[in-house]
């Protein structure tokens, strides 16, 4: 994988963790995440031990067409932006 790559899936990984974090309070909004989460971050870390940041990381070079509907869907629900 290239390098920039592995920046672009670093940098929206910290885009989505600080966005999970700034909605966390939104029960709604908390809600589309964690229901994300549990479909995508299950891939790479079935028994949640991994940090969240960590997680989508490891989901974006093990399993990058889920983590790009992962980002797609969260885009799609305006919690982060390009």
């Amino acid at each position: 994988m290239r390098e920039e790559t592995i920046i672009e899936i670093k940098n929206m990984a910290m885009k989505i963790f600080n966005a999970y974090e700034d909605f966390y309070l939104d029960k709604d909004k908390r809600k589309i995440f964690d229901d994300l989460f549990d479909r995508y971050l299950t891939l790479v870390d079935m028994d949640r031990f991994m940090d969240t940041y960590d997680a989508i990381v490891s989901l974006g070079l093990t399993h990058r067409f889920e983590y790009d509907l992962m980002v797609k869907t969260l885009k799609d629900q305006s919690l982060i932006s390009d």
